[in-house]
């Protein structure tokens, strides 16, 4: 007679609970869609901001507030919305956000002052806050692990293909049919998608993870510890990061990178209508091919690099950060004096390849840094003050600042002097990093003793 005993039971239920692999294969082509409505939807504003300036008369500072308002809200609403996400039904969670940031976008063609602009850009960010968290942990459970990487790197990809629709059509419909139409253009596919969120199986969290691959729970009361999170005793984790200063100075050199990454890409379709004087459609199409490019050569190149360092010395990942951003501050101010276009193109090219070379490494830091148990905190933290103070306030300070001079020479005093500065903070980090790296791995052998 054979007993079953509660943990076998339990990967029978997961089982059979699996999604099918044609739910699994619809779920993805909807979220890989509503990723790149995503990211068209931020960046479609920026593509279309020279024909809002002269439509409705804004300054710089107020086209810089545009872009910081959905920064701001997105940065402040991305912890809260990810703690909803891990308490509810998932999928329902994604078709609100994403019909109530594409409402917000197709509101943003009908409005006509620049306060009407302003709120429906800064609800847009409550809209984008809650899909990403929810998202990611529904393709958790929609795909085995053993699949995981390929299919979030997929999905990964939507942002860059989002990040040149927005650019790239929205320049080109605002020429052909005005700007309003741009808005329109990215989000109405945007609530269709919405409905077909609501109508994807939500698959069991954890369905695709077996006992044999993860601790049960409770058998312990370290599920706390395991999986510490933003509202697990956030205070005390707080304190237990004060105690390692490469995570700091990680923060510090976060920050100075995304206010260069959030302010070039804003303001860069119209540093190219004015300095060039082309149509909004060309800028468009230029400002997405520099972007696109750089980003995946920059990421793909500053990863390899990063890693095959690493083998040899345990500051390799932070030294190819620093190097990057280090050989960016040079090249973006030599293409900022530069007034032939296709000269440009190429150095600001290799200017954003060099920066994107700190995206993966930067990242892997904080991984070697900080023990398991505080990782969600410490990522969590690290983001909401990079968005703050880095690419949510780089519009606006961009824009306060071409209210006195020009918006080429205001790119000029802040972009280069950022990715010069967040680079010799990591380059500080280096005398920290081996350390820090040293004792996260004796933690564990610590709290055993």
């Amino acid at each position: 007679m054979s007993t079953t005993t509660p943990a076998q039971a339990n990967a029978r239920e997961r089982r059979r609970s699996q999604p099918t692999r044609g739910q699994a294969r619809f779920a993805f082509t909807v979220l890989l869609i509503i990723n790149i409505l995503n990211y068209a939807d931020r960046y479609v504003l920026s593509a279309v901001l020279p024909k809002i300036h002269s439509d409705l008369g804004l300054t710089t500072l107020e086209e810089g507030l545009l872009g910081s308002s959905f920064l701001f809200v997105y940065a402040l609403a991305t912890l809260p919305l990810g703690v909803w996400a891990d308490r509810s039904v998932r999928k329902n969670i994604v078709s609100f956000c994403v019909g109530i940031w594409s409402l917000a976008t197709v509101l943003a063609g009908l409005t006509r002052s620049f306060l009407q602009l302003f709120i429906v850009r800064s609800v847009l960010g409550i809209g984008e806050a809650g899909y990403a968290p929810s998202s990611l942990s529904l393709l958790g459970d929609y795909f085995h692990k053993a699949h995981r990487g390929r299919v979030l790197s997929y999905w990964s990809m939507g942002t860059l293909l989002g990040a040149a629709i927005g650019f790239t059509l929205g320049g080109l419909i605002a020429d052909a049919f005005g700007w309003r139409w741009a808005f329109y253009m990215v989000g109405i596919p945007g609530l269709i998608c919405a409905f077909l969120a609501w109508r994807l199986a939500e698959p069991v969290r954890g369905t695709f993870d077996d006992e044999e691959q993860i601790p049960d729970i409770e058998i312990t009361g370290a599920e706390s510890t395991l999986h510490g999170g933003i509202g697990k005793d956030f205070s005390c984790t707080v304190r237990r990061l004060g105690k390692i200063p490469t995570y700091w100075i990680l923060v510090a050199g976060l920050v100075f990178s995304f206010f260069t990454i959030g302010g070039t890409s804003f303001w860069l379709p119209t540093y190219i209508v004015d300095s060039f004087h082309l149509k909004l459609g060309t800028a468009g199409i230029l400002s997405g091919i520099v972007l696109v490019t750089s980003g995946l050569v920059g990421t793909v190149v500053g990863g390899w690099l990063a890693d095959l360092l690493q083998r040899r010395i345990p500051q390799g990942r932070l030294l190819v950060a620093a190097l990057g951003l280090l050989l960016g501050a040079p090249l973006v101010l030599l293409a900022l004096f530069l007034h032939t276009l296709w000269l440009f193109i190429v150095i600001f090219i290799l200017a954003g390849i060099t920066l994107n070379f700190c995206t993966g490494p930067l990242n892997a830091v904080l991984q070697d840094v900080i023990a398991p148990e505080m990782r969600a905190t410490a990522v969590g933290l690290s983001l909401l003050l990079a968005h703050l103070l880095g690419d949510a306030a780089a519009p606006s300070a961009i824009g306060a600042l071409a209210a006195y001079v020009p918006l080429g020479q205001a790119l000029l005093i802040t972009a280069p002097t950022s990715l010069f500065i967040a680079g010799l903070i990591c380059l500080a980090g280096l005398h920290t990093v081996a350390g820090d790296m040293k004792r996260m791995q004796e933690t564990p052998r610590q709290a055993s003793n």
